[in-house]
């Protein structure tokens, strides 16, 4: 009785130490972070007002640059509508909508295809090299036709997402499946699995692993392609901002655009990873 006290005395012991390190470390990590911030917000504000630095340097020229306060206040207009400004609600609402269905399509639609072929060396052989010039395309050069095509629309804003996404998706699954030890199908095998076992116990997983691995990447560029469709075509949305920024040369305005863009995909994103940790609870990555 004596040794079981000890023994479990110990591991509440090696508990503690073990969630106290853990709390030291995130605490290290979130003052670094902060702190971080703190000196990019200072540098933003300050160094554009010492006039050896602005004067030598176009990009600390304020009226480039704006500054952390401006941008600041302009934001609190944007989503308060005070000092006659407009509401930015109306303009995230279609960027946010486009951005997220492209994303979900293009992540489903390239995961699928990253197992089909990964799973089918016929397939594979057949369509990789159409979908290596495929991808070789810069996107930017497809956004014209795919308004031509479907106008204007949000239909539009989104197949453009689709297809920036798809193509980040589908080469993670693809090597995700390809990435699965031989080892394991001949296993299964010898036990009697079939194939369509195999693929879905096995394969499967990876696929989604690998391919949800490219999520943070699939998010920017979903919000990217977005926004630069309604610059070209002048559709409501967070990318007509960034045009009449242009137009008026207003630095400040361009800024609280790329800010708001910037919180919202860390939100997305963050979002997602904590779905994707309780979807993968399994997986156990090698770092």
């Amino acid at each position: 009785m004596t040794d079981l006290a000890m023994s479990s005395g110990s591991r509440v012991q090696s508990a503690l130490r073990t969630s106290s390190t853990w709390i030291r470390g995130n605490a290290t990590l979130a003052v670094g972070q902060l702190l971080i911030f703190v000196v990019f917000v200072l540098a933003w504000q300050y160094l554009p007002q010492i006039g050896y630095l602005s004067s030598r340097f176009r990009f600390l020229d304020p009226y480039f640059v704006s500054s952390p306060t401006a941008v600041a206040a302009r934001l609190v207009d944007m989503f308060t509508g005070r000092n006659g400004s407009f509401t930015v609600w109306e303009y995230i609402r279609p960027t946010l909508l486009a951005s997220l269905l492209g994303l979900v399509i293009g992540m489903v639609l390239g995961g699928a295809m990253g197992l089909v072929l990964s799973n089918s060396p016929f397939a594979s052989a057949l369509l990789r090299p159409f979908l290596v010039m495929m991808n070789a395309v810069p996107r930017i050069a497809l956004i014209p036709i795919v308004i031509i095509a479907f106008g204007a629309t949000l239909t539009a804003e989104v197949v453009i997402a689709v297809i920036v996404v798809f193509f980040i998706v589908f080469w993670n699954a693809y090597e995700g499946g390809l990435s699965v030890p031989i080892r394991m199908s001949q296993n299964a095998q010898l036990l009697g699995a079939k194939r369509r076992q195999i693929t879905r116990r096995i394969m499967a997983p990876y696929v989604l692993a690998w391919a949800l691995a490219s999520l943070p990447n699939a998010v920017t560029f979903a919000f990217l392609a977005v926004v630069t469709s309604e610059v070209l075509t002048g559709n409501k949305g967070l990318g007509f901002l960034v045009t009449q920024a242009l137009s008026t040369a207003d630095a400040t305005l361009t800024f609280a655009v790329a800010v708001l863009l910037a919180v919202i995909g860390l939100v997305v994103v963050m979002s997602a990873e904590a779905g994707r940790r309780r979807l993968l609870h399994w997986w156990h990555p090698s770092r």
